[in-house]
């Protein structure tokens, strides 16, 4: 019997520390986004600047004759934003040809470190990474950037890019 109650109190123990961390807590910016009502995802989907986080990609110059793009997302609201990645991966992006087939995607074949990061970004700051571009034959894409931060996929920009 005691045998019983020792087992049975090891797999209730168990099964406990197994679900911490897991289903805890709720994300609070995973709450705001499943809300559609709230001040700030209204300001977002309309494109009011102020009070929201605003992404944008610029090109900067050629690099040893590849692109050279900078990805930014300005905090404009009255609050940090921090963001939360589960790896050493921040952005990703891809390109696609005229025919919309992904000829190029960052992300692929490489390998992340696995350490959860919190980066924030203050009011009035930016989250910006640089990113370049691999040899392409001359013609027209679209480049689509995202950050890869947990529950953030309202980030991502796209631009038409020609290569001479």
């Amino acid at each position: 019997m005691k045998k019983l109650i020792i087992v049975f109190t090891g797999a209730l123990l168990l099964a406990g520390l197994t679900g911490c961390g897991t289903g805890g807590s709720p994300d609070p910016d995973t709450d705001s986004q499943e809300t559609n009502g709230t001040p700030e995802s209204n300001q977002t989907e309309k494109g009011i600047v102020a009070g929201s986080m605003e992404p944008s990609l610029i090109e900067q110059e050629e690099k040893n004759g590849k692109l050279v793009y900078e990805y930014k997302i300005k905090n404009q609201t009255e609050s940090i934003k921090t963001f939360v990645f589960s790896t050493g991966q921040t952005i990703d992006f891809e390109i696609k040809d005229q025919n919309g087939k992904i000829v190029y995607r960052d992300s692929e074949g490489k390998m992340y470190t696995q350490a959860i990061q919190e980066i924030p970004v203050k009011q009035g700051e930016e989250f910006s990474r640089k990113l370049t571009l691999p040899n392409l034959e001359s013609g027209t894409y679209t480049l689509t950037v995202w950050l890869t931060a947990k529950g953030e996929d309202q980030y991502k920009v796209e631009q038409v890019i020609n290569v001479p």
